[in-house]
């Protein structure tokens, strides 16, 4: 429940001076995690946003007398090592975004260890890779270290750091204010001290939550999941009250400069179907009567097709995946790689109270990446075909499709020896 706050940390071989950056920060009501070099330390650290970092780590010192880049760079070759070496000692490769700031103002030597690291044979290319690089001048922040606060908003000014940082800030005022929101309406021990009303009553408060958000059955099965869940309208609420700080034109300058919604793309084709995944899917813990689960069926089991009604499983993917006649080889493959699935749709009412129901499945197909528009024929697609969210995914290293015959329902019990492994689950907002 309680860990070690990494969010801004401060490395230095100076005892003395660590201590009056440290103190600096704490003045200012900012906490940080100071930490006195050590090149023996082998714990990188995660979940920190700030890094600050004295460029002399070590006994070496800079050397800015080169009057080119590679001097400069060949001059300071040990520090840079030195250096390297630190920034992976401290920061974990799974660190996520951060910004790094070092105490010096001298440009020349910054610009040489980005250069530094930018070359392969150095050995350091999976170096913990921050979103933006700043530098502060030491002595004169040690000077005046009431100006902190200024500094540190003059250095990370940029919109795209802001919202990086806000809006982790913000998620947990957000959650804290949801807290708050709770107790202010629990009924409470009048006395001075005493707990006992009120953890009855929040029990009660937060059991009502959850059997209204999963139903009674679900929420004694998954109680976190369900007063979680119960809790994100009012989590969202907070969120989005909370005073905003970043100038969304300046940050969201292709919404703005759109004219339609076709006009927004994303970086890639690759990255669009990461962001469908994380919005749409969900692993599972292989229960197979949860609504949305995507379950895969054995093609080449006869006996289980024609149980389904499936006499040749090639012309039932071909007419619910209609190729142009010209991609022929391209049916083929896709047809070979095709994974038939099905996916659990039973009504939400019954899901939530747990009725006694056989479990309504949807058949359908899990495919390679398919150019919807230049190889399916719109002529000969029928209206049951539905590609799932009109999306594509990427899942377990692979990515893929969804395609649904809509005039495929049946009914299973979650133990019919016909459905096979849960693949996992579609979140209800995608297909609902």
């Amino acid at each position: 429940m309680f860990e070690a706050q990494n969010r801004i940390i401060i490395v230095d071989d100076i005892q003395n001076e660590l201590d009056t950056l440290t103190k600096a920060f704490l003045d200012n009501g900012i906490g940080c995690r100071p930490f006195l070099y050590d090149n023996t330390y082998n714990q990188p650290l995660t979940k920190i946003r700030i890094a600050f970092f004295d460029v002399n780590i070590g006994e070496k010192k800079v050397d800015d007398s080169g009057a080119t880049d590679e001097e400069i760079e060949k001059l300071n070759s040990p520090v840079y090592n030195d250096l390297a070496f630190a920034l992976n000692q401290y920061i974990s490769k799974e660190n996520g975004p951060f910004a790094l700031i070092f105490w010096t103002k001298n440009k020349k030597i910054i610009d040489g260890f980005r250069k530094y690291l930018q070359n392969p044979e150095r050995g350091f290319s999976d170096t913990p890779f921050p979103i933006f690089i700043g530098t502060i001048d030491k002595d004169e922040f040690i000077e005046n270290k009431d100006n902190l606060p200024t500094k540190l908003l003059e250095v990370l000014n940029q919109e795209e750091i802001k919202f990086l940082f806000d809006f982790e800030n913000k998620s947990r005022i957000a959650g804290e204010q949801t807290i708050n929101k709770i107790y202010d309406i629990i009924p409470k021990d009048k006395n001075w001290g005493e707990s006992t009303i009120l953890f009855d009553n929040l029990g009660k408060i937060l059991s009502k939550i959850a059997s209204s958000t999963l139903g009674f059955d679900h929420s004694k099965e998954n109680p976190g999941k369900a007063v979680y869940e119960g809790l994100i309208p009012i989590l969202n609420n907070e969120l989005t009250s909370i005073r905003d700080d970043v100038n969304w034109k300046n940050l969201l300058q292709p919404l703005y400069a759109a004219a339609t919604h076709k006009q927004i793309t994303s970086p890639n084709d690759a990255i669009q179907r990461q962001v469908n995944s994380v919005f749409h899917i969900e692993k599972s813990n292989n229960n197979k009567d949860v609504r949305g689960t995507v379950i895969e069926i054995d093609k080449a089991n006869n006996v289980t097709l024609q149980s389904l009604n499936i006499s040749d499983i090639n012309k039932w993917f071909n007419e619910i995946i209609p190729f142009n006649s010209d991609k022929g080889a391209t049916k083929k493959t896709v047809r070979n790689d095709s994974t038939l699935i099905a996916v659990e749709i039973s009504a939400a009412c019954d899901y939530s109270n747990k009725k006694n129901r056989i479990n309504k499945y949807v058949l359908g197909f899990m495919t390679p990446i398919i150019n919807v528009e230049n190889d399916i024929s719109k002529d000969r697609r029928p209206e049951c075909s539905y590609h799932i969210g009109g999306a594509n995914f990427h899942f377990d290293t692979k990515d893929f499709q969804i395609w649904l015959n809509l005039n495929f329902v049946f009914g299973a019990k979650a133990d019919d020896v016909r459905l096979g492994d849960v693949k996992f689950v579609l979140k209800k907002k995608l297909w609902i």
